[in-house]
């Protein structure tokens, strides 16, 4: 071979490697291990979470623009078990978090998490060697939407592994970043009792930026202080490239616009990078939309949200078994209430008891007293008693935060142990409901709940429940209604099974508003709710008439036509001789 022959050779080889490291992707940032075995644990007990869970990130920032496609990192596993006992990372989850302002941490607050995905499987895992005496590995994950990050700002990234008890074990997650060099010598961390810490100690990390042809997508707000856009910059033909706009305070997200043409009407905008593009989010003034039951038991509302002004609002309420539908605030008798959004507006949907049902809150019960106790309510006694250590009335938020339906006082156990509820009624009922909270934490799946009823001392019907959706102190309805002609006197709650996978859990409830439907026909002219119907419920009923027609209000809106005129105090004054009549 001549010696052009070779230049030429060598020259092509250098090229060829060249083309080869850019079509892979440049390392844009390395924190490359120490050859130590000294690990950080990052990981987390799936699916339900335990106390020893802990979360790491760290710091990178680049020298320059970059569409990061590539994270490469070293870990292994705190028992240094073999490798047939480190098959429990079920998946790896990568996070890019912006930093507070000064970037001593990640911003943790809404928006301070940039990126997030979740890769099935272990990343990859490559055996490394040796360090230390600790057995580590290598990992990678190539993200399917890169991420823009541009030069010199501060980000942070976080790798977790999510982790089931070690199999044949009860060792709880073990997984975790090896300590690296090259960085300020710290890392932040979570713990999940609830610190924040920083570390001593860099991670091994590595960031890639795509060598790949790639394209300029642009994007912007309009109007500029309506709210912000991320998402721009160079990405790599053939990937994915996702826009988020973020409407600020008193303006909501229209639609994204490309040469003056919508493109779409998603906030969250995803598409494949194959030309330049410059894309605009629009925003136009909008308005909060609240709405809310009272009592917050007695059905459920719709339509909360944010709405561009100008738009149709349609807001919703469904009574809750036992409850009509009576008004919004506003002074709309309508359940399903459509207006024009013009203003921040609270609604409250209005609910009343049906004649028979009686409604015990426990809010008039005498606080921080143990069961046994008596309550009254729509001519019907309920007298509370409990086997075990038993129950006493409680603020709903003595623990420090107050379970989704309940408010007020509420029944607390008043130890850990297991313990049944008893309620005896004075008159005999056709259905029952509960509210109640097991004590879970951060679960999958709930306890099993019962109810059983009774006619004095003969079992009448049971039956089962779980909480709809598991978690935290979750809420659930627990309810029976008896066979067809049959009544009870008693019902008695049972916590009946502890939930099947969950790890955090105590045999124990919290419970409140129980709602109970006595036998018989209705008392329709029952105003005042006591349970008869006397002179009483017509003087109150003329004095709330005389009432809606100086405030305009619809209280005693007897025939439910939208109006209070004279043919309501007519109806209410026929009904009131048919209950009479009845024996109510």
């Amino acid at each position: 071979m001549t010696a052009v022959k070779l230049v030429r050779c060598v020259l092509a080889i250098i090229a060829a490697v060249a083309a080869a490291r850019t079509a892979a992707g440049d390392q844009a940032f390395s924190q490359p291990p120490d050859g130590s075995g000294t690990l950080y644990q990052s990981s987390w007990y799936s699916p339900d979470g335990l106390d020893s869970d802990i979360y790491c990130w760290d710091n990178f920032t680049l020298a320059a623009d970059g569409a990061i496609s590539e994270i490469r990192w070293r870990g292994g596993y705190a028992y240094n078990q073999p490798v047939a006992s480190e098959g429990a990372i079920s998946e790896f989850t990568i996070e890019i978090y912006r930093s507070i302002p000064g970037g001593s941490q990640p911003d943790m607050g809404p928006g301070g998490r940039l990126y997030r995905r979740t890769f099935p499987g272990r990343a990859n895992e490559t055996f490394a060697g040796f360090f230390g005496g600790v057995r580590l590995y290598d990992y990678n994950v190539t993200l399917p939407s890169p991420f823009q990050a541009a030069a010199g700002v501060r980000y942070w990234v976080q790798i977790e592994a999510a982790q089931g008890l070690q199999p044949g074990t009860s060792w709880p997650p073990d997984w975790g970043l090896n300590r690296g060099v090259g960085g300020n010598n710290s890392h932040f961390r979570y713990l999940e009792v609830g610190q924040f810490q920083t570390i001593t100690g860099d991670l091994a990390f590595s960031i890639f930026t795509s060598g790949a042809p790639s394209v300029s997508i642009a994007a912007s707000a309009s109007p500029a202080h309506g709210g912000t856009v991320t998402g721009a910059g160079s990405y790599p033909i053939g990937s994915l490239v996702t826009l988020d706009a973020q409407p600020g305070t008193g303006w909501g997200f229209v639609d994204w616009t490309e040469n003056g043409a919508e493109v779409s009407v998603s906030p969250h905008y995803t598409f494949t990078a194959s030309v330049d593009r410059t894309l605009v989010a629009r925003f136009d003034a909008a308005y909060t939309i609240t709405t809310g039951s009272s009592p917050s038991y007695a059905g459920v509302t719709t339509g909360d949200g944010v709405y561009i002004q100008g738009t149709p609002v349609t807001v919703t309420a469904a009574p809750a078994h036992g409850f009509v539908f009576n008004s919004w605030s506003d002074g709309s008798t309508l359940s399903t209430h459509t207006f024009t959004a013009g203003a921040d507006v609270i609604l409250w949907a209005f609910f009343d008891s049906e004649p028979l049902v009686s409604d015990f809150n426990f809010d008039d019960a005498p606080q921080a007293t143990s069961l046994p106790i008596d309550l009254v309510d729509n001519g019907v006694t309920a007298y509370f008693t409990a086997t075990g250590s038993g129950y006493s009335v409680q603020r709903a938020d003595v623990f420090g935060f107050t379970p989704a339906g309940f408010e007020g006082l509420c029944l607390m156990p008043n130890s850990v142990f297991p313990a049944d509820l008893i309620v005896d009624f004075s008159a005999p009922l056709v259905d029952f409901s509960i509210m109640y909270s097991p004590h879970e934490l951060g679960c999958d799946d709930s306890a099993i709940m019962r109810v059983t009823v009774y006619l004095d001392a003969a079992p009448v019907a049971t039956a089962t429940t779980t909480c709809p959706r598991p978690g935290t102190w979750p809420t659930g309805i627990l309810s029976i209604a008896a066979p067809a002609g049959q009544t009870f006197n008693r019902a008695l709650v049972h916590y009946d099974q502890h939930p099947a996978s969950c790890q955090d859990y105590g045999v124990i409830f919290m419970a409140d508003n129980m709602i109970v439907t006595r036998a018989g026909a209705p008392c329709l002219a029952d105003w005042d709710h006591n349970g008869t119907v006397n002179s009483t419920d017509v003087s109150e009923f003329i004095n709330a008439w005389f009432e809606d027609q100086v405030m305009g209000t619809l209280v005693a809106d007897w025939d439910h036509n939208g109006i209070v005129n004279s043919t309501d105090v007519s109806e209410f004054i026929n009904s009131w001789f048919e209950d009479t009549a009845a024996g109510c």
